[in-house]
């Protein structure tokens, strides 16, 4: 055995002891934020997708008994763990799915790091990501901008790969990017900002071929056509499984028109410093390492990728300004190709720092990458534990009296997610009552009223958002004689003893017969 078959095997440990050094500071993050989920404040968004997963597991047909403004895919896979394990073990196996979806949003990073500047670059972009307090707060929380950027992610890691792979592999790598897109519109159709990037990693992937132009043609059409077949395949497969309906189609196209025109002005920087105080900085570092990492040298077509990432990151200011309305989850969808930036900035800057070294001085042990994979693994345990994402969760009387009624009992609500940690189920078709569907006109008071008249109750919560219609509270009133009041919320039922016992207020028909202790 030669000296550079050891150092190579030595080499291939050292990594493989760093990788799993990453991945276990990775499932130690999320696994510590997910212990926390009930003592936190979640997202509005979870508790329709929770809710949202229960009917379809109870067997409620999504798009036309189940309101659903997305793709069919999220919802659909959400909904197998409930339909198999019941409320309580499902919800514990769909969150634990999230987590699934949050640690390959982390290993997409690596992908692009390891790509272009090796291992250690890989694993710096992956805790770079796990450490961005956004992806901890969304790595147990029902929604679909992290599924759908992490299956984004994996689509442009394919096309980079897809460019170094000798034929006929690579048209396997390019139909894989193909399924692993489809994969991410079939949950979120908002992962179309990432097709710029791969339609640049094709073009340039095929011009690196040289030969002339009618090859790079042939190429470039082999090349497309492999990840358009990728695409096709992933989505007769996904749409036989699910199949969705004609009716899919208003609410995942027409309701978004819709609701762009009653949006607020959009504001990016806003929505990037809504994400808390590492938005700004992480992105505008992100900037600058993509502007380092371009200008620097570095290997042979590795410019065309860096740009192909770049292009990703920075498609969050065009986003900002086209889509209606913005949250701060949708951040999310630009958080990989960030981290995967800033990794590459500092690698191509410090590459050509320790050229100019070795010049003077002569080679040294590549140490300083293990060294700041081993620091960075220990300043994100200790960022965990010293740090909050989201809000307390306090104990309300409220949620004490839901938790003691009947389990059959439905209620129409704006406060899904109280609902669902009380084992409470709401009407299918207002699983989702947000400000978005109410003032885009696609939830009407007709609608909720139907509804509430097949329900045991209506319960009003704050911020309002069906109790904010006055005609919906007077029919309230008027058709459920018993009010419940407490911590600013209001319940109303048929029957007073379903509440007698509750803390707080319970009047009926307008007479006080538990006044609040």
């Amino acid at each position: 055995m030669t000296a550079a078959t050891v150092t190579s095997r030595a080499a291939l440990v050292r990594d493989a002891l760093l990788w799993a050094a990453v991945a276990a500071a990775a499932a130690w993050t999320f696994a510590y934020r997910a212990a926390t989920s009930r003592a936190q404040v979640l997202d509005y968004d979870d508790g329709v997708y929770w809710q949202t997963a229960l009917a379809i597991a109870d067997g409620a047909r999504p798009y036309t008994e189940v309101f659903h403004a997305q793709p069919p895919l999220f919802p659909w896979l959400v909904a197998q763990p409930f339909a198999l394990l019941g409320a309580v073990d499902g919800e514990t196996a769909a969150r634990m799915l999230m987590t699934g979806f949050a640690v390959l949003l982390a290993a997409s990073a690596a992908g692009m790091a390891a790509l272009l500047r090796g291992p250690r670059a890989g694993m710096l972009a992956a805790l770079a990501v796990v450490a961005f307090p956004l992806v901890q707060r969304y790595s147990f929380q029902f929604g679909a901008d992290l599924p759908a950027a992490a299956l984004g992610g994996v689509a442009l890691c394919l096309a980079l790969r897809a460019r170094t792979a000798g034929r006929p592999g690579r048209w396997w790598w390019w139909a894989g990017s193909g399924a692993a897109l489809c994969l991410a519109a079939l949950v979120k159709l908002i992962v179309v900002v990432v097709v710029p990037s791969l339609a640049l990693v094709l073009l340039t992937t095929a011009a690196a071929g040289g030969s002339g132009w009618w090859a790079w043609v042939r190429r470039t059409a082999a090349a497309a056509g492999s990840l358009l077949g990728g695409f096709a395949v992933a989505a007769g497969a996904a749409l036989l499984v699910i199949r969705p309906g004609r009716a899919a189609w208003d609410q995942v196209f027409a309701f978004h028109l819709r609701a762009a025109e009653s949006a607020s002005t959009p504001d990016v920087i806003g929505m990037i410093d809504n994400t808390g105080d590492w938005g700004l900085p992480y992105f505008i570092t992100a900037g600058v390492c993509g502007l380092l990492a371009l200008g620097l040298p570095g290997r042979a077509g590795g410019r065309a990728d860096v740009a192909a990432i770049a292009v990703w990151a920075a498609a969050i200011v065009p986003y900002g300004y086209l889509h209606h309305p913005v949250f701060k989850h949708h951040v999310l969808l630009f958080v990989a190709p960030a981290g995967a930036l800033i990794v590459l900035g500092v690698a191509a800057l410090w590459a050509v720092a320790r050229r100019a070294v070795q010049r003077l001085t002569g080679p040294r042990r590549r140490w300083a990458g293990a060294m700041a994979v081993v620091l960075a693994v220990a300043a994100g345990a200790w960022y965990t534990t010293h740090s909050t994402v989201a809000p307390v969760l306090a104990d309300t009387s409220v949620e004490a009296c839901l938790r003691a009624l009947p389990r059959d009992v439905v209620l129409v609500s704006d406060d899904q997610a109280m609902l669902a940690r009380a084992g409470l189920r709401t009407p299918p078709w207002l699983v989702d009552t947000s400000h978005v569907r109410i003032d885009s006109g696609w939830l009407t008071d007709a609608e909720i009223t139907a509804a509430a008249t097949a329900a045991d109750g209506v319960l009003f919560a704050r911020p309002r958002r069906i109790g904010k219609h006055p005609e919906v509270r007077a029919w309230a009133k008027e058709n459920f004689p018993v009010r419940y009041s407490a911590d600013r919320y209001e319940l109303y039922l048929r029957a007073a003893p379903l509440v007698t016992g509750c803390s707080g207020k319970v009047e009926v028909d307008g007479k006080t017969v538990s006044p609040m202790p």
